[in-house]
């Protein structure tokens, strides 16, 4: 799947913090293919920042657009990012953040 940077970071938020065996093993796969390497991180200025008190993520979004990657999600990892947003859009706590991971994993979801 095709994935942005703010996507992938966005979906690194929604993976569970706790789970089974089987599952750890699906989750540590893929944090290791969704995380940033350090390239792309040099490449697009990725930094975190404080600001009043709040960690912030930048990073040079016109260089992001290069950055784009296509990356395989297992469908067990696929089964849990649509059940969390689907959960978090029932509740009306979707954030803007996850718009486009929403559309991307439930509303076009093939």
């Amino acid at each position: 799947m095709k994935l942005e940077v703010h996507e992938r970071l966005a979906l690194l938020e929604l993976l569970p913090l706790e789970s089974d065996y089987a599952g750890w093993l699906e989750i540590r796969v893929a944090k290791e293919t969704l995380e940033l390497t350090p390239e792309e991180k040099l490449y697009i200025n990725f930094r975190e920042e404080i600001n009043q008190g709040v960690k912030q993520l930048l990073w040079d979004t016109q260089k992001s657009l290069d950055a784009v990657k296509d990356i395989p999600v297992s469908n067990y990892i696929t089964g849990i990012i649509r059940e969390k947003l689907a959960d978090l859009s029932k509740k009306k706590k979707l954030q803007e953040k996850y718009f486009s991971v929403f559309e991307k994993f439930v509303a076009m979801y093939k």
